[in-house]
């Protein structure tokens, strides 16, 4: 632990920069270093965000190898910047730079990745920052929530993030792609969501070939560790300001989520902007197909517009 006097240290000099840069910052965990990126305004604020990423194998600027490639979060974190904000955004545990190795990764639970973004906050706190703002996108709304449980976040801004638990989720998606031209699949897939949500494993020979990416033995005890979530009763007990922002044609996670969201937690703000899909950036249609070869693989689209001046307001 640093010592009063190097922590008074710590916010003089936070107080006395002024500088506009992005640095490379490294997170020290128990399991290895946690790698990210720390964006600096022209000059010096009180005011520190950490962005954090949604579920897969997504990087710290918003891309994965699951053909997705939006620098969606790198755009933030540098708008958020131009703004007067400090902005840090990681990779994610076994994502990125962020390195694990395979029998860690088998292991992983949900507040595995929870306790690495309390470290990244613990990080901007020790750096001088006094009031963080958690940004969390997707299931990282979620992990923003658990940090607000925990008194790590002064606020926070939810973007596209669940209001249901993500069984209901996953239900949601698998109906929308296999009703009604794959029943039998989406039988299958009911079948191993009730099972897990009761904290059953399914060995793998009982998982349909077409459902194997997504319930692969090695990922069950993610999966039944997220479903213990409720997201609105987490919500409902918080007492900090709120932004909740959905996207019109989000074809992951719809709009009542954010209203379930905001029924919730009535004093949070609400804000939906009707053309935005899930990866931040208006689309052209609700089509999920015609989505995933556009928008989610367009590098060089910009963020929806006003989503960032909405956000800097709602921080002001």
């Amino acid at each position: 632990m640093r010592s009063v006097l190097c922590l008074v240290a710590v916010l003089l000099l936070g107080a006395m920069r002024v500088t506009a840069a992005e640095r490379e910052v490294v997170v020290s965990a128990s399991w290895g270093d946690i790698s990210a990126s720390l964006s600096l305004p022209d000059k010096a604020t009180d005011t520190a965000m950490l962005i954090v990423a949604g579920s897969g194998p997504t990087d710290r600027n918003g891309n994965s190898s699951l053909s997705l490639k939006t620098y969606a979060y790198a755009m933030l974190a540098e708008q958020l910047t131009e703004q007067g904000y400090a902005v840090m955004r990681y990779d994610k545990r076994g994502v990125g730079l962020s390195t694990i190795r395979e029998q860690m990764e088998r292991a992983l639970v949900f507040d595995d990745y929870v306790d690495d973004a309390e470290l990244c906050v613990e990080y901007l706190r020790g750096e001088g920052y006094g009031r963080i703002v958690i940004v969390g996108h997707s299931e990282g709304g979620d992990i923003a929530l658990h940090l607000a449980e925990r008194g790590k976040a002064d606020a926070l801004v939810l973007l596209c993030a669940a209001g249901y638990s993500i069984d209901t989720i996953l239900m949601r998606q698998l109906s929308a792609q296999l009703v009604p031209s794959h029943l039998g699949l989406m039988s299958s897939a009911t079948s191993i969501l009730q099972s897990l949500k009761r904290g059953n494993t399914i060995p793998e020979e009982r998982i349909p070939k077409e459902l194997i990416s997504l319930f692969h033995p090695s990922v069950q005890p993610y999966l039944i560790s997220c479903m213990q979530d409720d997201p609105c009763a987490m919500i409902a007990a918080l007492q900090m300001p709120i932004l909740i922002v959905t996207g019109g044609r989000d074809v992951q996670i719809s709009v009542d989520n954010g209203e379930a969201l905001h029924r919730a937690q009535p004093a949070a703000k609400h804000i939906t902007f009707e053309n935005m899909s899930h990866v931040l950036k208006d689309a052209s249609s609700a089509d999920r197909v015609e989505q995933l070869t556009s928008v989610y693989i367009n590098s060089q689209q910009p963020l929806t517009e006003g989503l960032v001046e909405s956000i800097a307001e709602f921080i002001n």
